[in-house]
């Protein structure tokens, strides 16, 4: 009888977690987590140009709500500011047809001059490091507690319809760090721009999430046509965003290529009674790096 016992257990020991109650689990340990409101961090803007590695830091708050104030101007602008250099000028020019019998003739007015590239590398960071990418939402929903009309039936069962947006899957336990995690591989159902998570590391004793790897980043090409990992790290037993690194160069259409690109945050913690960073004044969309609405999953 003995024996018998033992192979059972070992077997039982052994049995592969279920990908989804993993998922499940680590979506509910992130929702669960109570953040200060708001909280201050900074920002670390870096990219390598050829041989060349560049910085820019940037004050930040970030609340609940999902408003980001930035300092517009980095720590490097505001200790050297950016100094546009060249000649701005338009050129003019008609084009008529038919003049000589009462044609219309209209006067064309270009810029001649090749717009400047804004002087941050990856544009304003108005990014918060407790952004999730859809894992949690930023406010539960309350439960109905509002009794049934129909009081007078028994309850026989209670179904719970669950829609899907990801076929998760288990690739294995890996060492990320000094910590060891579930590796969970993601696929889209649908709208695979929208859901962008394609791998998922969790923490197999706290199922906090570890890192993560996208498809796509933030709202402005080219960071939304490459791959980026994202890591985690906890601050007072919760979990932010420790850094997003680019895994391909970023092209940008005015001949800028950087070869690598990376955004940090630091000094995370809840906000003092310092003045609070007034809003950011909203420029074109191509100056501001943004995350996009992430929808719940």
């Amino acid at each position: 009888m003995f024996p018998a016992l033992c192979i059972l257990l070992t077997s039982n020991a052994l049995a592969k977690p279920d990908a989804y109650q993993i998922f499940e689990h680590a979506k509910r340990v992130l929702q669960s987590q109570s953040y200060p409101d708001p909280i201050s961090y900074r920002t670390t803007i870096q990219v390598s140009e050829g041989n060349k590695d560049e910085f820019e830091h940037f004050l930040a708050e970030a609340f609940v709500s999902g408003d980001v104030r930035v300092e517009g101007v980095s720590d490097e602008e505001q200790a050297t500011p950016h100094q546009t250099r060249g000649m701005n000028f338009k050129l003019s020019f008609s084009i008529g047809w038919n003049t000589e019998a009462g044609g219309q003739t209209e006067t064309v007015t270009k810029d001649a001059h090749r717009t400047e590239a804004s002087p941050d590398y990856l544009g304003v960071p108005l990014i918060s490091p407790a952004y999730f990418f859809g894992l949690t939402t930023r406010h539960a929903a309350a439960p109905n507690t509002a009794s049934p009309t129909t009081s007078g039936l028994h309850t026989i069962a209670t179904v719970t319809a669950i829609d899907r947006v990801y076929m998760v899957s288990l690739v294995g336990t890996e060492e990320v760090g000094a910590l060891y995690a579930y590796h969970l591989h993601l696929k889209p159902i649908t709208h695979p721009d929208w859901y962008r998570i394609r791998d998922l590391w969790v923490d197999v004793y706290t199922y906090q999430v570890v890192q993560l790897q996208i498809q796509g980043n933030f709202t402005n090409a080219p960071m939304t046509n490459v791959a980026w990992l994202v890591t985690f790290q906890n601050v007072d037993g919760n979990a932010y965003i420790q850094r997003e690194t680019a895994l391909e160069p970023l092209v940008f259409h005015h001949d800028r290529t950087f070869t690598a690109a990376s955004i940090g945050f630091t000094d995370i913690h809840a906000s003092d009674t310092c003045a609070p960073i007034l809003p950011t004044l909203d420029g074109p969309s191509d100056i501001n790096l943004r995350e996009p609405e992430a929808l719940p999953i």
